[in-house]
């Protein structure tokens, strides 16, 4: 005789795959999968060691998604690999830059020598290099705005500006780098390394200039992020390399990319020596607003990028009276949210902890993020084909 209390607690007993299994089931890779759970469609929860565990149910219900969604042709445009790179893996450890782990390169790598393993060199392409200078540009111009025009302007510096010179593409996009980090920072472009340009420029500490280096080696590249794919999109037309960084700028400038630390910045701004962070981050959970800074489409607990430099900057600054507060905000972001700190959470309290200029989590991430954009271009140059994705037309047919 069936016992119906032990049948019934089988049967609601949630069934967990592993990642491998789950993966396959979906027949997604596994970042697709970790992205899936960062956007609350899979629950995760912990299982035997580090691994973790997912909802057998919440996969199937995905997977039919996602026929019912392949089908109808509204396939949202995330997760899934649509080119091949030999330049950056993200794994859940964080970006690894050709088998280098971004987080062991930020203790000691420049920013330049790390755009020289990107691209591939042989040479150093910054060595005795002579600086071109941005344009005069109009008074008033955000730092983004800056370096687009100064892009824009790109060709009266350089006459080889539309070169595909694969022996001079590299110590274009050297000179460029600097010419957009000048732009950025409205000074002149320096042969200095990147980072103590800017550590000139906001004036700091020798511990602010070695967090500023690190958070320039880790924001150099993150695979095939949106402003990243707009440049190699353009690069693929063999549009010229000035152009392929307007591209990925133009992408980079959105609040859900570039600008995402000033509204980490926004809130953060709150916070003072006498502030009930939990009850501020409570009050924004109950108006139905979002945390900035928390929270990631791929890493399924800490963006590795975020937790570097928060770590390194509660190290390095310890009786700062805002770091002494870090761990209340972490905490409160994860106990209410359910979120952990990124990229942009870290800039932002490097901003706030060494009272950076406005925009200055921006720059930095722009100015690394360069380096990145011109690894991808000059890598789409060597492929053959454009990239032409198509759509599902959805609207109005002729009856």
């Amino acid at each position: 005789m069936i016992n119906l209390d032990k049948y019934n607690q089988y049967m609601n007993t949630p069934i967990y795959l592993s990642a491998k299994e789950a993966a396959a089931e979906l027949g997604v890779q596994p970042a697709t999968l970790y992205a899936y759970v960062s956007r609350g469609l899979i629950e995760s929860v912990a299982g035997p060691g580090k691994q973790r565990r997912y909802d057998a149910a919440d996969v199937r219900r995905l997977k039919g998604r996602r026929t019912t969604e392949e089908v109808s042709g509204s396939r949202p445009l995330t997760g899934d690999p649509v080119l091949e790179t030999e330049l950056t893996m993200i794994s859940q450890e964080g970006a690894i830059y050709r088998g280098r782990p971004a987080v062991d390169l930020a203790e000691n790598a420049t920013l330049e020598s790390v755009a020289t393993l990107l691209w591939d060199c042989d040479d150093d392409p910054f060595a005795e290099l002579a600086p071109f200078a941005p344009p005069e540009l109009p008074n008033g111009l955000g730092p983004l705005d800056r370096v687009m025009m100064a892009l824009a302007a790109w060709p009266l510096q350089d006459r080889a500006a539309h070169t595909q010179a694969v022996k001079l593409l590299r110590t274009k996009g050297a000179a460029l780098l600097r010419y957009g980090v000048a732009a950025l920072l409205e000074t002149e472009p320096q042969t200095i390394p990147v980072h103590i340009q800017i550590a000139q420029a906001f004036d700091v500490s020798s511990r602010a200039k070695n967090l500023i280096r690190a958070a320039l080696v880790l924001s150099a590249d993150h695979e095939l992020n949106t402003s990243t794919f707009a440049a190699r999109c353009a690069a693929s037309t063999r549009a010229p390399l000035h152009a392929a960084l307007l591209s990925g700028l133009g992408a980079f400038t959105g609040p859900r990319h570039g600008a995402a630390s000033g509204r980490a910045n926004a809130w953060m701004a709150e916070i003072d020596a006498d502030t009930d962070v939990e009850a501020l981050i409570a009050d924004r959970l109950g108006r139905g607003e979002t945390l900035p800074g928390f929270g990631h489409k791929i890493y399924v607990d800490k963006d590795p990028r975020g937790h570097w430099l928060i770590t390194n900057l509660m190290a390095s600054e310890p009786d700062h009276p805002f770091v002494q507060k870090l761990p209340v905000i972490l905490k409160a972001g994860h106990d209410l949210f359910g979120l952990f700190p990124n990229i942009d959470f870290a800039l932002a309290a490097m901003q706030k902890t060494y009272d950076l200029p406005k925009d200055s989590g921006k720059i930095i991430f722009c100015a690394g993020r360069m380096a990145g954009w011109i690894a991808h271009a000059l890598e789409q140059y060597g492929a053959q084909e454009q990239i032409r994705p198509r759509a599902t037309y959805v609207g109005i047919r002729d009856s």
